[in-house]
């Protein structure tokens, strides 16, 4: 039996990429392998976001050469979709697919096997107007599955590389959405993750059918009970999605909704869509809409130009916000980005201080937001056991994405259940279980 062995950088659209690949091998016979282990094929799902993920991404396809001289080595994912070339070069390397034809990827893999001779394979993505189907059927992490809806993005912030990696926003057929929906419902998932590389951007390349049409079309299907959306942003949600927030009950009371920074000068040289008013009276509509809803986001520190009067700008406007919990990542420079060549980029150092003084924000936040639910109930579903924390304890988050931990057997993971928040935390909270909604253990606990 042949075997293959996946390792995958970046962000979760890429992990949900790599088991639509396994997918595809377990079908052709392959049993997969730890990337530690020798296999017939290794393939490496590459991430392009910053210099970085370009520097680990070489290293990795490194070390699968140097693991096993004789295996097929395949790169895909972003890194291999913006450089193919510099991937070409490093010694060993097999096959370069980029973010698409990776339906195609096994019959490459089976061409080199006779010939041995390299192919790049990788094309112009920016010509790319149509959604590569791949299903993912089922996920090692048994309680939420992740459903792709959409890949690319037409945004070009100044910050990033993605649209040259992942190409221009692409919608999935609606059809193929709710079918596979029904399909992880059937397969035993509560919860769907709707993830893409621009999630509230699905629909902008289809006739009068939005993602709040998607909900809708989702929120009919039996048995799905939770339907969370991966990040949409401030200028996607309209009159029509705040219907939805208010209206459907399977609506997670989260959403992660990108500020990047507080200040309009800052949005303004990122490229951003929207000014820090627009944003915050958007907050305000999306409470009315959905009360007590968890909004969390991610925050760039020290773009180029970012004076401390800025900076401070930005902290007091996210602190009036109120988020429930902020990723905080200082600028890094992207080559081939517009703001890789600004002048007056930021010294380390201040970038590392700011870092530290929004993480301190979050927290203090994301306890404030935790306190506000002590003595409620709370829907959970729990992920499986916490061993840190001794044996009999289980966690899992809530609708609104706070993580319990409370005691329970292994035999609640998957099922939907009501669990009293007792203590507040930063990261996880205490709570304690009342009883089970769904399944086997149907009496009250």
């Amino acid at each position: 039996m042949p075997s293959v062995a996946f390792y995958t950088l970046g962000c979760k659209v890429n992990f949900y990429d790599t088991e639509a690949i396994w997918q595809l091998f377990k079908k052709e016979g392959y049993e997969q392998v730890d990337f530690e282990q020798t296999a017939d094929v290794y393939l490496i799902n590459t991430c392009t976001v910053t210099n970085t993920g370009d520097k680990k991404s070489r290293q990795i396809i490194r070390r699968a050469v140097r693991r096993n001289p004789e295996a097929i080595i395949a790169v895909t994912g972003c890194y291999a979709q913006t450089s193919p070339a510099e991937i070409m070069d490093i010694p060993g390397v097999d096959l370069v697919i980029g973010n698409q034809d990776r339906d195609k990827i096994l019959s490459y893999v089976n061409e080199i096997r006779e010939k041995r001779e390299p192919i790049n394979a990788v094309r112009n993505i920016m010509k790319n107007r149509v959604f590569e189907e791949m299903d993912v059927p089922d996920f090692a992490d048994r309680t939420r599955a992740f459903l792709k809806i959409q890949d690319g993005c037409n945004n070009f912030c100044t910050f990033c590389i993605i649209p040259w990696s992942r190409g221009l926003s692409r919608s999935r057929d609606p059809k193929s959405i709710v079918t596979q929906a029904h399909q992880l419902v059937e397969a035993g998932y509560k919860e769907i993750v709707l993830t893409g590389i621009h999630t509230g951007g699905y629909g902008d390349d289809l006739e009068n059918y939005r993602l709040s049409d998607l909900l809708w079309d989702l929120d009919k299907v039996d048995g799905l009970q939770r339907i969370r959306i991966s990040s949409i942003e401030a200028s996607q949600i309209d009159e029509k999605m705040l219907e939805v927030l208010n209206r459907s009950s399977k609506m997670c009371r989260h959403l992660h909704i990108p500020l990047q920074a507080g200040d309009d000068h800052v949005l303004k040289r990122m490229r951003r869509k929207y000014t820090t008013e627009e944003f915050y009276n958007k907050m305000q509509m999306i409470r009315q809409a959905m009360p007590d809803v968890g909004i969390t986001t991610d925050v760039i520190v020290g773009f180029p130009g970012e004076t401390d009067e800025m900076f401070r700008n930005g902290y007091n406007f996210m602190k009036e916000i109120n988020f429930s919990e902020m990723h905080v990542f200082p600028y890094s420079k992207r080559n081939g980005t517009p703001a890789s060549r600004m002048e007056d980029q930021i010294d380390e150092e201040i970038k590392h201080e700011r870092v530290r003084e929004l993480i301190a924000l979050s927290e203090q936040m994301q306890l404030s937001y935790a306190e506000k639910f002590v003595g409620q109930v709370l829907d959970v579903i729990p992920e499986g056991s916490k061993e840190t924390h001794g044996t009999g304890r289980m966690h899992g988050f809530s609708d609104n994405y706070l993580q319990l931990v409370f005691n329970g057997s292994e035999d609640l993971q998957g099922h939907l259940c009501r669990v009293k928040l007792t203590k507040a935390g930063i990261n996880e909270c205490e709570g304690q279980l009342v009883r089970v909604l769904d399944g086997t253990a149907e009496a009250a606990v």
